[in-house]
């Protein structure tokens, strides 16, 4: 009985140093070879994926831009499945909302499009390295998003979920990933894409039952994903709104192997 073992990175699989550690790599590809299917599911876009997907080794559809994107690097016949907000919501949006933003962006494979571009963002979000940034009003852009980051006023956070929900209600969702005194962090996505979204298409192509769906997360945008797995697995060092609507929790932390420990147990696996 095969099953689909979804695994976000950040937070979740990589460790601190942002690597697979060796010990976890054997043991997903273990689970490979017994047949299972082992898939990465992640914020980060394609670009920013890629090389770990590359050294996990395992041939898979590759899920990122927490579902905008759904990809197989490895069978050029797979039918590449990307969603993008409409520029003219996009810059509705940012008419709109921008005198009280810190900052924003977006980023395609090679480019960052920012306003107010804040250096200390690559802490927050590691994919946004060795890109090129460009920073101009997002009206000026005429490029298409998958997702959006926005840095919003906290005085301001109010009127802005306000407007937002009574202009894009039907179009588009957001994510708070936290705030502090000076701002809030938000994603800004399609409504109905997510993980949990791709998972479903990736789960009928590999014709895997839902009830052997097995996913792990850290973050507000693994919720989805981890309310739709059968077995939805929050990580030791997972938010605390992660851990509410998980079925499990890992034993370990992303530094200590949380990952491939749990499936260890939950497979009884002899390495």
């Amino acid at each position: 009985m095969k099953h689909l073992i979804i695994c976000d990175l950040d937070g979740s699989l990589l460790n601190h140093d942002g690597d697979v550690t060796a010990y976890s790599k054997k043991v997903l590809r273990h689970l490979e070879s017994l047949g299972h299917k082992v898939i990465i599911a992640t914020g980060r876009p394609y670009s920013g994926a890629i090389q770990i997907y590359q050294d996990l080794g395992i041939p898979n559809v590759l899920i990122t831009d927490n579902g905008g994107s759904i990809q197989h690097p490895k069978d050029a016949s797979f039918e590449t499945k990307k969603t993008y907000i409409p520029k003219a919501i996009t810059h509705e949006l940012f008419e709109h909302t921008h005198h009280y933003l810190n900052s924003a962006f977006y980023s395609d494979d090679k480019t960052v499009y920012a306003y107010k571009y804040d250096p200390r963002l690559r802490m927050f979000f590691s994919s946004l390295d060795k890109r090129t940034v460009i920073d101009k009003p997002f009206t000026e852009f005429d490029v298409e998003a998958t997702g959006i980051i926005y840095l919003v006023q906290t005085p301001s956070i109010d009127t802005f979920e306000t407007y937002f929900k009574e202009t894009f209600s039907d179009t588009l969702s957001f994510r708070m990933w936290g705030k502090d005194q000076k701002h809030a962090i938000y994603e800004i996505y399609l409504k109905h894409i997510s993980k949990a979204s791709a998972i479903e298409i990736i789960r009928e192509y590999y014709h895997i039952e839902h009830e052997n769906t097995i996913a792990f997360g850290d973050g507000v945008n693994d919720i989805e994903m981890i309310e739709y797995a059968h077995l939805g697995v929050a990580m030791k060092n997972a938010m605390s709104e992660v851990i509410d609507v998980s079925n499990d929790m890992t034993k370990d932390t992303n530094d200590h192997h949380g990952i491939a420990n749990y499936l260890v147990k939950h497979f009884n696996l002899k390495l």
